[in-house]
């Protein structure tokens, strides 16, 4: 039996054992209800369905009204061991306008129908609490570092309160204290990943790959360039295939009338099909098609194909669709393209997490923790591969040589001027010694051995998975008297993780269209550091200011050497939350700041209101500000408001989200 069934079994075995246990429950409360709206028209990043994508702008409209009912159950469970209690939360929540998944209870994420189910015992010295549970180690604002045993739901972005967001897993949560002051704690958790708009469910090979999020106000655009609509490699590969399958397979003939009139994005001279050593018009077309908006605008096959075609006719410099990044691909390659699927796959992580901390404070009134976590990271990675399709394993080999030039051994006129003479070439083999030998091999035998001579219909598997890290991280807080601020608490944590998987994107292989080596995930270390002041002023106005930066350990910038435009070059470590085909596929940076202020405040005649503000500024620009206040009407009854505000540098974690700016009001009724 796995690690984490074990423990789940344990929880519930200790939790539901007995019914007796749960005689003479509490039962206490609260009902809430949000409503929220944009407060900027425009375009979310995962709305588009049209390659205008005039037909997603939304207004000023509700995106949000949501009711939930939180239910705690407590009470003693003597009946297991004398002195224990027990602690159930259920959440029952609905919402209207909610996308997808997201309109109800769902498992493993805040919208848990049972968010906590634990017991409480003593025994032999230890404070044990077994089941369904959340554990905080980290105290930043805006921000989790610490934060390592459970997962997070970032569907809403940061908005929500991380009470809220953080999910809660089953556990074992053991804690002792020790002759020297200080306690020692140990936990078993299940490992489950966090949650992103866009990430999360499987899609068979064949289908729309949207997820069901389409729409959903918080998709990234990292995470939009894999699974979007219009701009996700899921759903563009395809179309690719199509396109290859249709048009450039089948629907070219040789046409000597027309040698070296057709210009295609990325080839400034003769289309050249280096599978049938031709010359190449569009079956049907008439005359030639001279530029690549009448090539788009051919209604068989390419016109309804939006991921491939910029009908604004940008320039080839400044690419933003799938054939703007594949300048040099050759005709052999789009063949092992022809009719491609994708296949979207959800890998669930086994084992179990175990995490140990030890804090304590030291003779002059410092407190300071350290914790060590080994396990599985909570942010997924993407891992690609080829399989036939029958499921067979497929391994990528490429072919360069003089091969692919016409059998005349002339350039100026039928080669790809971008390429030189020379042009890489794509296949795909059923073993990795014979894709290793492609690139010693001629062209024409390369085509003799692959597996995707004529129309193939392979599928490029994008698989979701958590890799196994290691987490060595601490913290500290003291407090200092200065004259004019009185008391200060400064506070600080920091983090190293060891083998955390980072996206590296080599845009050659992209350029010549090997679209599983363009894009890898690579273990690499990552170093994480949070600084922070707390000062109350005013009386009662409770400020924090924070530094926070990301170093990335094993960051990647390397140049190339490419015969295609500068552009197409270059091998580095892309920005996970902003990288877009709109933007070049963003390099991150390799050390990544971020700033915030956060203040606090009760007011009203007895202090019974209260308002929050926080503002986080990253490096490159981008901007948040959340604002929200609550009311007490009565003892049970409060009113809420809260305003996000999102703005900056568009290819920013923060600035993306600008159209996705909203306020929201609601009520608590609590019992």
């Amino acid at each position: 039996m796995k690690k984490q069934n074990l423990i789940l079994s344990a929880a519930l075995a200790a939790i539901f054992s007995a019914s007796t246990a749960f005689a003479e429950a509490e039962v206490t409360g609260k009902i809430v209800h949000e409503s929220a709206k944009f407060t900027t028209s425009g375009i979310g990043i995962g709305a588009a369905t049209t390659s205008t994508q005039t037909a997603d702008s939304h207004g000023k409209d509700v995106m949000k009204t949501e009711t939930s009912a939180r239910i705690y159950i407590d009470g003693e469970a003597d009946t297991l061991q004398e002195g224990a209690t027990y602690h159930v939360e259920l959440n029952l929540m609905r919402d209207s306008k909610g996308i997808g998944k997201y309109d109800g209870n769902e498992s493993y994420t805040q919208r848990d129908a049972l968010r906590e189910a634990y017991v409480d015992a003593e025994t032999n010295g230890y404070s044990i609490r077994a089941g369904k549970q959340q554990v905080v180690w980290g105290t930043a604002d805006g921000m989790k570092l610490l934060d390592a045993i459970n997962p997070t739901d970032y569907s809403e972005m940061a908005q929500n309160q991380m009470e809220d967001s953080r999910i809660p897993v089953w556990m074992v949560n053991a804690e002792k204290d020790v002759a020297d002051g200080g306690s020692f704690q140990v936990i078993a958790s299940e490992p489950k990943g966090s949650v992103f708009a866009g990430l999360g469910k499987t899609s068979a090979s064949g289908t729309a790959h949207t997820n069901g999020d389409s729409g959903n106000a918080f998709i990234m655009k990292g995470i939009d360039t894999i699974t979007g609509k219009t701009q996700g490699f899921l759903n563009a590969a395809p179309e690719l295939g199509k396109v290859a399958a249709l048009q450039f397979g089948g629907g070219f003939t040789d046409n000597a009338a027309n040698l070296g009139s057709i210009v295609y994005r990325g080839y400034n001279q003769t289309v050249y099909d280096y599978v049938n050593n031709n010359s190449l018009v569009f079956n049907g077309a008439g005359a030639a098609v001279t530029s690549w908006a009448a090539l788009c605008s051919k209604t068989t096959n390419i016109s309804a194909v939006t991921n491939l075609c910029n009908s604004t006719g940008a320039s080839y410099s400044t690419p933003g669709e799938v054939f703007e990044y594949m300048p040099v691909a050759s005709f052999q390659t789009f063949d092992t393209m022809a009719s491609m699927t994708t296949e979207y796959r959800v890998e669930e992580s086994d084992g179990a997490n175990l995490a140990l901390k030890y804090k304590n404070s030291t003779a002059n009134g410092v407190n300071y923790s350290l914790n060590f976590l080994d396990g599985k990271d909570t942010n997924p990675h993407i891992d690609l591969h080829w399989e036939k399709s029958d499921g067979t394993k497929l391994y990528v080999g490429t072919t360069t040589n003089a091969q692919n030039k016409l059998s005349d051994n002339s350039t100026a006129t039928t080669t790809v001027s971008t390429a030189g003479s020379d042009v890489t070439t794509v296949s795909l083999f059923t073993t990795q010694a014979a894709a290793d030998a492609a690139s010693s091999k001629t062209l024409a035998t390369v085509m003799a051995e692959a597996t995707t001579n004529t129309v193939a219909s392979n599928n490029l598997v994008f698989t979701e998975k958590h890799a196994d890290i290691q987490q060595f991280g601490g913290s500290f807080d003291m407090a200092v008297e200065t004259k004019k601020l009185g008391p200060v608490v400064i506070r600080g944590e920091a983090l190293y993780q060891k083998d955390v998987m980072s996206p590296i994107l080599d845009r050659k292989k992209l350029s010549y269209g090997d679209l599983q080596g363009a894009l890898t995930m690579v273990k690499g270390d990552v170093f994480k550091y949070v600084i922070g002041a707390d000062i109350t002023v005013n009386t009662n106005m409770m400020l924090s200011a924070q530094i926070i930066q990301e170093r990335n350990l094993d960051y990647v910038d390397q140049s190339q050497t490419c015969s295609a435009q500068a552009s197409h070059c270059g091998k580095y470590t892309a920005d996970r939350s902003a990288m877009h085909l709109s933007n070049g596929l963003q390099k991150a940076e390799e050390n990544k700041e971020f700033y915030s202020l956060f203040a606090s405040k009760p007011f009203g005649a007895s202090g019974e209101h209260r308002w929050n503000n926080i503002f986080m500024f990253e490096e490159n620009g981008g901007k948040w500000n959340r604002l929200d206040a609550e009311f007490s009407i009565d003892d049970d009854t409060q009113a809420t408001v809260e305003y996000n505000k999102y703005w900056g540098d568009a290819n920013t974690q923060f600035g993306q989200l600008e159209k996705s700016s909203n306020i929201q009001v609601g009520v608590k009724y609590s019992f």
